[in-house]
């Protein structure tokens, strides 16, 4: 297998045209990235809720939660599944988010998961006991490349359809002059080529 700190003397391995390929594909990595707007028009052409689930992967301080459960309250999915959730998280650190009787009705945390990989496993047991067929996926817009291919690794088949949330951290304009913002887009960028390497090892 190959491992993550070897990507870029892979890359570098076979020379001027190699690095080449890595920096062009970081510049096209950053220009494909989903960007938060209106939600996809994916979602109009499922089927009943019922069918559906949305899982929303913790971080960004917070935003993607409570993004994903206003999203979540209208209605368009059937149950929640908040995947990477301190062990002693509980419904009611989060109730300022949504109301109490939707988080006790259908809303599940994940305590398990510590990475995004580890998202994706805790994620795909809770699919499989609620029997989806497709999923809204929330996180961060610089994330969703890797959530999504994460997942659909343990899940293949299932229906993903992302729902980014902006990230202050690589906002949409401006972050070729933010020197944190290169180095969070070029971190995610190697993460994101190496699950898609080892999916072919």
């Amino acid at each position: 297998m190959i491992r993550f700190r070897s990507l870029v003397s892979l890359f570098a391995g076979a020379g001027v045209l190699g690095v080449m390929a890595l920096v062009a594909g970081f510049f096209a990595f950053c220009a494909t990235l989903p960007r938060a707007g209106a939600l996809p028009s994916e979602i109009a052409e499922l089927e009943a809720p019922a069918d559906r689930g949305m899982i929303i992967l913790t971080g960004g301080g917070g935003q993607r939660i409570s993004e994903g459960l206003a999203l979540f309250e209208e209605g368009i999915a059937s149950r929640a599944f908040i995947s990477g959730v301190h062990p002693q998280t509980t419904k009611d650190d989060i109730a300022s988010w949504a109301p109490a009787r939707l988080l006790d009705c259908c809303v599940d945390l994940g305590p398990l998961a510590r990475s995004t990989a580890g998202n994706a496993r805790e994620s795909r047991v809770w699919i499989e006991r609620h029997q989806f067929n497709s999923v809204l996926l929330v996180t961060s817009d610089f994330h969703v490349p890797r959530a999504t291919a994460e997942l659909r690794a343990v899940v293949p088949g299932l229906e993903i359809i992302p729902i980014p949330v902006a990230s202050v951290f690589a906002p949409e304009t401006g972050w070729m002059g933010r020197p944190s913002s290169w180095r969070l887009l070029a971190g995610e960028y190697l993460k994101y080529l190496f699950v898609r390497l080892r999916s072919y090892i």
